[in-house]
């Protein structure tokens, strides 16, 4: 009988067991890119110096579909999640309005994203990252715009 027990509790935990390598904890990172706003003029975060606040960003693609992004107060940064389903070509338009100093900047942001295939998932890369209407440079990874 325990043979018969223990017989049973083993093809149980065999039926059980998944021969699958990926585990429910691997996913890859979403792709992105931080970006910083600063003031043609002075150089200053236009954050920093409260030109615009972090409740006045709307960053739409071209088919006016919000585009996820993330404020990071410490630094003034924005972290943007471009769509993966698009991997060339990718335009978002990036507004900030102030309705106080009744003041509206749009930026253009075009970029293409890398995909490699993974065992469990794909992973994407931002590549490409083009500013066409407004000063720009990359310093330390984060895209400074200026307006």
């Amino acid at each position: 009988m325990k043979k018969i027990v223990s017989l049973v509790v083993i093809l149980i935990l065999m039926l059980n067991v998944s021969c699958d390598k990926c585990e429910e904890g691997d996913r890859a990172t979403p792709a992105s890119f931080f970006v910083a706003i600063v003031d043609a003029t002075t150089d200053e975060n236009v954050f920093e110096n409260e030109t615009f606040l972090p409740t006045q960003i709307v960053i739409k693609d071209l088919d006016d579909k919000l585009v996820p992004f993330r404020f990071i107060p410490n630094s003034n940064l924005i972290q943007i999640f471009p769509n993966t389903l698009n991997v060339l070509d990718n335009t978002i338009e990036f507004t900030l309005n102030n309705p106080t100093t009744l003041t509206v900047e749009e930026i253009l942001i075009t970029n293409d994203l890398s995909a490699k295939e993974e065992e469990c998932y794909t992973t994407y890369k931002v590549e490409n990252v083009q500013v066409p209407n407004n000063i720009s440079n990359v310093v330390d990874g984060i895209y400074v715009i200026k307006i």
